[in-house]
This record gives C-alpha cells, sequence and structure tokens, in this order.
C-alpha cells in the first residue's frame, strides 16, 4: 500500500468531527493491479485496496459550518466514481487534515449490496418463498415439493439448523391440510417430498438452533404458497416457532428480529401473539415504518401473509 493513514484515522475519530464527502475529481496512483481490486472478493480486503488522489467537498454535519474542498491521498477497496460520495473525518480548526474512513467506507458498500439483495424479494416473487429474519438478518427461505415417500429436508447449509424446524413446520400444515389446502387428497403428504432450501444469501455465522426455530411459520408459509397457489406477499416477513400440532409460539430475540425485517425493507412483520404483549412497544414499532400483525395461530398469520387470491396460472401439483 502506498499510503497509510491508519494513525491519522485513529487520531480524527478521536478528535476530529465526522462528515460525507462528495467525490469532485479521483485518480488513482502507483502499480498493482487496479482491475483485481474492482472485483475483488469480501474474504480478499486486504490484498485488494487501491491508493488513489481525490479532491472533496466536505459537507459538514454542522449546519453552521460551510462546506469546503480538500485533496487526500487514500486508499479504497472498490474505485469510486466522480460526484459519488465517501465518509470523512476532519479537523475543524485545520480543514487541511481531512481523512477517508476507508474502513466505513467498505462496510457501508457491502452493507448496501447485502441489502440490495434482500430487496430482491420485491421483484423476486415465486410461489413457496419467504422471508423470515435469523440472527439480526432477513433470510429468503423457499419450498419445493416433488413426488416421494413423505420425506423432509433442509438442503445445504440450512440443514444443521433448520432440520427440525422444517420437519415441525411441515407438520402443522399437514396436520390443518384439511382446513389449509383442502383441494390436496388426504394422502398427499404420504406420496410427496418437501425440500426446504435458501435461494441465495447466506445464513449468519452466529446463527443458533433458537435462531432458526423462528422461521418455522415462514416455512410454513412457503408450503402453503407452493400447495395453494398464492404468493406470500412481497413485503412480508415472518417469524414465529411452530410445534408439530401446530402451535404458533413466541420467537426469543423478538426486537432484533424486527430490526433485521426493517434493515431488509419488508414493511410488515407477521408474528406469534405471544410477542405483542406490550402494545405501546408494537405502537411505537409501527411508527419506525414496520407495522406488525400478531396473529394468536397459524390459520390467522397464514392469512395476513398470503395474497388473497392465487395467481391465475397456478396448477395444483399432482
Amino acid at each position: 500500500m502506498l499510503f497509510k493513514h491508519t494513525n491519522r484515522l485513529n487520531h480524527l475519530r478521536e478528535h476530529g468531527r465526522s462528515a460525507a464527502a462528495e467525490i469532485l475529481s479521483v485518480k488513482t496512483v502507483g502499480g498493482g493491479n487496479h482491475l483485481r481490486a474492482m472485483w475483488a472478493t469480501d474474504d480478499d480486503l486486504t490484498a485488494s485496496w487501491m491508493d488513489c488522489w481525490m479532491h472533496l467537498r466536505v459537507v459538514p454535519r454542522n449546519p453552521g459550518e460551510p462546506p469546503f474542498e480538500a485533496t487526500v491521498l487514500t486508499r479504497i477497496h472498490t474505485l469510486p466514481l466522480q460526484g459519488g460520495s465517501v465518509p470523512v473525518w476532519y479537523d475543524p480548526a485545520d480543514h487541511a487534515k481531512v481523512v477517508v474512513d476507508y474502513e466505513a467506507d467498505v462496510q457501508g458498500k457491502m452493507h448496501a449490496l447485502a441489502h440490495a439483495d434482500l430487496l430482491g424479494h420485491r421483484y423476486d416473487q415465486r410461489l413457496g418463498m419467504a422471508w423470515t429474519p435469523v440472527a439480526g438478518e432477513l433470510l429468503p427461505v423457499a419450498v419445493m415439493v416433488q413426488r416421494g415417500r413423505g420425506k423432509v429436508t433442509a438442503s445445504g447449509r440450512l440443514g444443521a439448523l433448520f432440520g427440525a424446524t422444517a420437519e415441525a413446520a411441515v407438520a402443522a400444515v399437514r396436520g390443518r391440510a384439511a382446513q389449509l389446502l383442502p383441494q390436496l387428497a388426504s394422502d398427499w403428504f404420504a406420496h410427496h417430498d418437501v425440500t426446504v432450501e435458501e435461494p441465495y444469501g447466506d445464513i449468519p455465522r452466529h446463527a443458533t438452533p433458537e435462531d432458526a426455530a423462528g422461521a418455522g411459520l415462514a416455512i410454513a408459509a412457503g408450503l402453503v404458497s407452493v400447495l395453494g397457489g398464492h404468493l406470500v406477499r412481497a413485503e412480508m416477513a415472518l417469524t414465529g416457532a411452530l410445534t408439530a400440532d401446530g402451535a404458533l409460539q413466541p420467537v426469543t430475540g423478538f426486537p432484533e428480529r424486527e430490526d433485521a425485517a426493517r434493515k431488509g425493507y419488508a414493511t410488515h412483520l407477521v408474528a406469534p401473539a405471544g410477542n405483542g404483549s406490550d402494545p405501546a412497544h408494537a405502537q411505537a414499532q409501527q411508527r419506525k415504518g414496520l407495522e406488525l400483525h400478531f396473529a394468536p395461530d397459524l390459520d390467522t398469520a397464514l392469512r395476513a401473509a398470503l395474497a388473497r387470491h392465487a395467481l391465475k396460472t397456478f396448477v395444483p401439483p399432482a
């Protein structure tokens, strides 16, 4: 790396002020594989930094401080464009002391990319897909069915954490099939396999079986969706633990699950009634842009989560 400013960054984080800076011009300097840096993976951050000159227009957060321009030599992970912005720290007494917070910059880019993927649920609507908050992230789960012998499988990385949750969710729907899916033959589940998968994204490394248990309601919604032809509403996230006999139980860490749903751009969260014992708390969350639907049972939760009408092109599974 041509230029190191970690010490100055740490100093200004402690004694300076933060701001957003518009990039007026940018030019890479020195050697190195810039294309490699632009396309490097997240696991290769330390090997993919570039050095560049940036001419910036710094806009202080304090309205009493006027904007000012500064030129800095810094390092970046992905090549920024003129007109873009970067987070900076500066010395209010000496505007020549400006440093780009390259760590916050890359974290912000990765955060935006991750949430852009999550925003895909607005456009990637398909039968059998639902979204559920797990360990601080909003994850998609997809349910598929095929002819078989009644086996329930959670594929890929889901298997270790979601196996028991998937089995309980399928058992809950199977026990309520006469009410939820009256078009199915009474022995349908005995002659079909159900697979639960994560179509994209990744499971948070710190997720626990207790976190995964809260995905039971989403798996049940995905199963009823693929068998009944009703899409899970695009703006919905679901959390709730299901027992094999169909009881909808509250989840642990409910505030964190709310935050995950909100960060994943859901505007509604369906949850067990047991998590809604504090009406004032629920109203406060509604003011933050997330409407909560507390359901006493599986049937009520599915009515809130699923589109009212089945797709016109839906063909019931044989």
